[in-house]
């Protein structure tokens, strides 16, 4: 409220009588007092109401008028009950250019301090009124198709707020204000996996955005899950944000959370619409793999026969109870591919083609076209230019699933990417080798691990295609009896075959390597003879074990 419309107001029969000039000033509250030095209690933008005992002689006024001004209060009240104003309080006002309003001795200064209040409480109300419509209209905006980095950026800005919207995997949604690194981004996306509720951190000191302090707000959505989930990253602290900051965080945390579930339930559509794509690959049925991949509309049949893509498998382990998680981690994997196409439940794969694959997301921080890690050049056709996409890809998926290890707490993350296949009627073989690909992922170590088709070349091979009942079974017959032994008599017979097969069986260099004398090497191999009833003498059992020890890693 300004003092001028304060004035206004009829029934409280308020006069200016100096400083009218600067009648333009809001009011932030009442306060009252009788007090010569009222300075510790003034915290800026005070209308100051006093009865004037505080005057004893001629220099008061000027001390009294000197405080408040240099408090930061916007105006003085003067009541009339003990007579008229003293013109010496009037002169002070005048020289610090402070209105001065004389309040009639039949006006109280409740009923001022009242009206005051009512102003604002009004406006308040207005304000909360316009807030919630706009928010309204915001949220109508975005589930009727409006871009949302637009309506989020444009939301945060009328904020006041530099804040971004970054998904699990550290790829940027939308952002307000100076945007973080990729590096800045991941770091956002690893500390939403970590600590799953709203918390305040610092970035790390690296960056554009190195020492700034963050709120990270995780983003409700219709089915929650952290490895899928997008968090709300505002530049500041909660625990001194202003009422009217929390709530606009909590309006673009909202909006957010409508655009994750809109987001989530077009994903959801596109997989049911391409979810016989790994049925047609095994009838080969191309034609109708064409029109899933929305490639049997390309005018030219010799274009179509030149496309080549990227056929990705990706599963976790043990299976989640929800059977389309594998699915939405993988769609997140290769969310920022336009013309991917994401099919399966247990074990999901995407049809990626190269050039979108290694061109259409942000791999790197750095121009368009270049690898994150080389800057080299990739994603060309030509000699070797499928195989540089590939790999690109490769790289990129597995930068990205490293990001979502903190979520996979109570899982494994196995992805498997095949060569470029050229043309659709190659698909299928391309899918074939995507799942040995993600077979051989899943005997590697780590909580993630993304293999590539080209390294399927060795006994690695052999077991990737081996069915998981018969590779534990397999596993099992060889192993368990020295795993047993081990555990009841605390020895390291297991330990001692692995070095046994890395030295190819030579007794004096094993030993060595072990730091054990020869004889106990053979003692040790002898009893493992005798445990499996297998001669380690035999090559064909030294294979076997060597394979059953990768199965045990």
């Amino acid at each position: 409220m300004r003092i001028r419309d304060l004035v206004a107001i009829a029934h409280l029969r308020l006069r200016f009588l100096a400083g009218q000039e600067h009648a333009d000033r809001e009011i932030g509250r009442v306060y009252t007092t009788d007090l010569l030095h009222p300075e510790r209690y003034l915290d800026g933008g005070e209308l100051v109401l006093t009865g004037l005992m505080w005057r004893r002689g001629p220099e008061d006024p000027d001390t009294f008028v000197r405080a408040i001004t240099e408090s930061g209060a916007v105006g003085l009240g003067a009541g009339a009950a003990l007579g008229a104003v003293p013109p010496d309080l009037v002169a002070a006002c005048e020289r610090r250019g402070l209105p001065l309003i004389e309040v009639p001795a039949e006006t109280s200064f409740a009923a001022v301090a009242e009206e005051v209040q009512r102003a604002q409480t009004g406006s308040l109300l207005a304000g909360i009124v316009e807030t919630r419509q706009r928010h309204r209209r915001l949220m109508a905006d975005l589930a009727a198709g409006a871009d949302f980095p637009g309506v989020f950026a444009a939301a945060a800005e009328q904020a006041g707020l530099a804040c971004w919207v970054v998904s699990s995997t550290g790829r940027a949604v939308a952002s307000a204000g100076e945007e973080p690194t990729r590096a800045e981004r991941e770091w956002l996306a690893e500390q939403r996996l970590r600590r799953p509720r709203r918390h305040t951190a610092d970035l790390p000191a690296a960056g554009a955005a190195a020492g700034r302090r963050v709120t990270l707000v995780p983003v409700g959505e219709r089915d929650p899950h952290p490895l899928v989930g997008w968090v709300l990253a505002v530049e500041g602290d909660a625990e001194v944000w202003p009422e009217d900051g929390t709530e606009a965080v909590n309006e673009l945390a909202a909006l957010a959370g409508l655009a994750r579930s809109l987001g989530e339930q077009r994903a959801a559509d596109e997989a049911r619409h391409v979810q016989g794509l790994p049925r047609l690959l095994a009838a080969q049925r191309f034609d109708e793999v064409a029109a899933l991949l929305q490639v049997a509309g390309s005018p030219d049949e010799e274009e179509r026969s030149r496309a080549r893509h990227v056929v990705v498998s990706a599963a976790l382990l043990p299976e989640p109870p929800e059977p389309a998680l594998a699915r939405r981690v993988l769609d997140e994997l290769v969310a920022d591919l336009p013309t991917a196409a994401v099919a399966g439940d247990g074990a999901a794969i995407a049809v990626v083609p190269v050039a979108e694959a290694v061109r259409g997301g942000p791999a790197a921080d750095g121009p368009p076209g270049e690898s994150a890690e080389t800057g080299a050049p990739v994603g060309e056709t030509g000699e070797g230019g499928e195989a540089a996409g590939a790999e690109a890809l490769r790289t990129e998926l597995a930068r990205r699933a490293a990001v979502l290890e903190p979520g996979l707490r109570d899982h494994r993350l196995a992805v498997g990417i095949s060569a470029a296949a050229p043309g659709i009627a190659a698909l299928r073989g391309a899918a074939m080798e995507a799942d040995h690909a993600r077979r051989l992922a899943e005997l590697r170590g780590g909580r993630s691990h993304v293999a590539a088709g080209t390294e399927l070349d060795s006994h690695e091979l052999l077991l990737a295609s081996v069915p998981e009942e018969v590779r534990t079974s397999y596993r099992d017959r060889l192993l368990s009896p020295l795993l047993d032994y081990d555990r009841t008599h605390r020895s390291d017979l297991v330990a001692t075959l692995e070095r046994f097969l890395a030295y190819s069986g030579s007794w004096q260099r094993c030993a060595t390597a072990m730091h054990v004398h020869v004889n106990t090497l053979r003692y040790r191999i002898g009893r493992v003879e005798a445990l499996t009833g297998r001669d380690l003498a035999s090559l064909e059992n030294r294979v076997d074990f060597y394979l059953a020890l990768k199965l045990h890693k």
